[in-house]
């Protein structure tokens, strides 16, 4: 008798030690799940963010070749008023 009453209290711990396993095997499953999601959402956000940065860019880079256009009209201007100047007639 015995021997079967240790196999038994054996068995047991055996199950509680499977319950526990179960336990935090579906606690870590439930936290990969979210961690999956908001890895999902972040990276939506950042593909959000990378289409606004993209779009800033190519308006930065308009407006720098817009800025030098009119720097070029400034000078153009102002070499011109000189030689009207320069030629009195101004």
């Amino acid at each position: 008798m015995i021997d079967i009453e240790r196999i038994m209290e054996i068995e047991e711990v055996k199950k509680e030690a499977d319950r526990l396993m179960i336990a935090k095997v579906t606690k870590y499953e439930n936290e990969i799940a979210e961690l999956k999601k908001r890895t999902g959402e972040l990276e939506n956000s950042l593909s959000i963010a990378l289409e606004i940065n993209d779009k800033y860019q190519r308006e930065n880079k308009e407006l720098k070749e817009d800025n030098q256009k009119l720097a070029e009209q400034i000078s153009d201007k102002n070499n011109f008023v000189e030689r009207l100047r320069s030629k009195g007639l101004i």
